[in-house]
């Protein structure tokens, strides 16, 4: 089965990815919907057509080529955009329903799910093989689900639209609850896992597999029994699919943590950890022509073209930097700890100890892909969707939900990300005897709270500017308390050192943020065109 990246200049030619609305009636293409969708051959190709929402680099990128990672705050308090203040930019939130990230975000997402509802309707009348069939079934109701998913995410009550728009007329919908878009989109994961390959089956994170589902599945119920829904049933939903990934035997923690975003940068699959994730190729060329900006929007700021340029547009903040223990590997890579300067040179400068508040998010360094020649703006490194880590950290969390406080295998599991973050065998049998420098203390597993505070603090460690730590500020309902703690932070603070005039601007456009942030608005276009939408409150 053919990688989603080689499939790429195939779809521009026959499904006409660039529709500018979901609502589009007239194909952009050489073959109409009636002519299309008949062999196996013009199925996969519809089905990466849905993939490619998540790499769209069009229309402002809405999605994991740029904006999300980037002017769409999804870091919370783990990191900023460092320029600024700007106006329409939702991570400063200086916005309204008219900015333009806000609108292509509805937009793509919800052309993602016409495209997948138009899959589904024509997948059965195709001339192919039954048993693949159902695995890009299940794919596509995946994918639809997860569209939906960061649809309720951002805008929380979305009209819920499970066949494809045929024309311009009607298109008036009501918001749909909450909790039924959440019962839509579990059945249609639920319902996908039964149809889609193992990961060791599939064989490389870009394309969907039972442990992605599984994973996402606990994310889901995760963001399900948290606020602002609270169903706190749904923690039990939420370890039973952790444990799915974990007990499966396909995934285990790679012994470096450098080592999973070396790979990301150099294109080199490690399906043990990088679960699922978005793929990038090349440099935008030749065809494929699907880089994205990963690298240079959030990365250490060059313009040295061996380097690979970077705009660097993302902070760390400081309170991320204090949060890593003396020791913990992980620091030094979440975190640069130097900068190219001048910025056309390969000359690393090194912070000093006290230089924590200005330091770039570095993730995601161009210096290490491998594809030549490098493009000015563009980046062939994939994006982490959902990595072992996270797996094992979600089971932690919802198991102590269920239980009541932490459990020896709850307990095990997180103690394995902490081990690997400096370092340290984690094995079994490395497990059954204490370390206390990597290992949680006593305080920390003493009793539900502590432990849930240990995870949420291990969650911005393990996996800052991976697009989750906003949502789990949400739903663990502290996420107006903790950007007001971290702009006073920046405001305040004089010791190792004063954060620069610039660091304090932004920190300021931060510290507006008010209760009617937990939600992006409705996009103002999205209004005019359905009058059956109500905004949300506060906008």
């Amino acid at each position: 089965m053919e990688k989603i990246k080689t499939l790429l200049a195939i779809l521009c030619l026959t499904l006409g990815a660039s529709c500018s609305s979901f609502l589009d009636t007239e194909p952009e293409d050489f073959l109409s919907p009636e002519f299309f969708y008949q062999n196996e051959s013009q199925i996969h190709t519809a089905l990466v057509g849905v993939y490619n929402k998540l790499s769209d680099t069009r229309d402002g990128a809405p999605l994991y080529a740029s904006a999300y990672f980037t002017f769409m705050g999804t870091e919370g308090d783990d990191g900023f955009y460092r320029k600024g203040p700007e106006s329409a930019l939702p991570g400063q939130f200086m916005y309204n329903p008219s900015a333009p990230h806000v609108a292509n975000l509805w937009r793509a997402l919800y052309e993602g799910i016409n495209l997948a509802n138009v899959l589904l309707e024509k997948l059965d009348d195709a001339d192919m093989d039954d048993r693949k069939r159902e695995i890009v079934r299940g794919e596509t109701l995946f994918l639809r689900a997860y569209y939906y998913f960061l649809l309720v995410s951002n805008y929380g009550d979305v009209p819920l639209k499970l066949t494809s728009s045929t024309t311009p007329y009607n298109t008036d919908m009501e918001r749909t609850p909450s909790h039924i878009v959440y019962q839509q989109i579990t059945e249609d994961m639920e319902r996908a896992y039964d149809l889609v390959e193992s990961a060791t089956e599939v064989g490389f994170g870009g394309r969907v597999n039972k442990s992605a589902v599984a994973g996402i599945l606990a994310r889901v119920y995760l963001y399900w029994a948290g606020e602002p829904l609270k169903d706190h049933s749904k923690y039990k939903n939420a370890r039973d699919w952790a444990y799915k990934v974990i007990q499966s035997g396909e995934h285990a923690l790679n012994p470096s943590f450098e080592d999973v975003f070396v790979k990301l940068a150099a294109d080199a699959y490690d399906i043990k950890e990088s679960i699922w994730e978005v793929e990038f190729y090349g440099n935008r060329t030749d065809r494929p022509r699907q880089a994205g900006m990963l690298g240079n929007y959030i990365g250490i700021v060059s313009n040295n073209d061996s380097i690979g340029r970077s705009n660097g547009n993302i902070w760390a903040s400081g309170r991320l930097y204090n949060l890593y223990k003396p020791g913990d590997l992980r620091r030094d890579w979440t975190i640069a700890p130097y900068r190219f300067n001048p910025t056309e040179s390969t000359n690393r400068e090194y912070f000093a100890a006290t230089q924590i508040w200005t330091r770039y998010a570095g993730k995601y360094r161009r210096e290490k892909e491998v594809f030549f020649p490098k493009s000015v703006g563009y980046t062939p490194i994939n994006f982490p969707l959902l990595r072992y880590s996270d797996v094992l950290l979600m089971f932690a969390e919802a198991d102590n939900e269920v239980n009541g406080g932490p459990t020896p295998e709850a307990i095990k599991y997180f103690n394995m990300v902490r081990r690997r973050g400096f370092g340290f065998p984690f094995s079994e049998a490395d497990l059954q005897v204490p370390n206390p420098v990597s290992d949680l203390t006593n305080d920390e597993k003493s009793d539900k709270l502590s432990f849930l505070e240990a995870i949420q603090d291990e969650r911005s460690r393990e996996l800052a500017f991976e697009c989750l730590r906003k949502y789990d500020l949400i739903r663990w309902g502290i996420y107006i308390s903790s950007m007001k703690a971290l702009s006073n932070l920046y405001l305040t603070s004089t010791t190792p050192s004063t954060p620069s005039t610039q660091a304090r601007n932004v920190a300021t456009a931060l510290g507006m943020i008010s209760d009617r942030h937990k939600l992006l608005p409705i996009p103002t276009h999205e209004m005019m065109l359905n009058r059956k939408l109500v905004q949300n409150p506060g906008w």
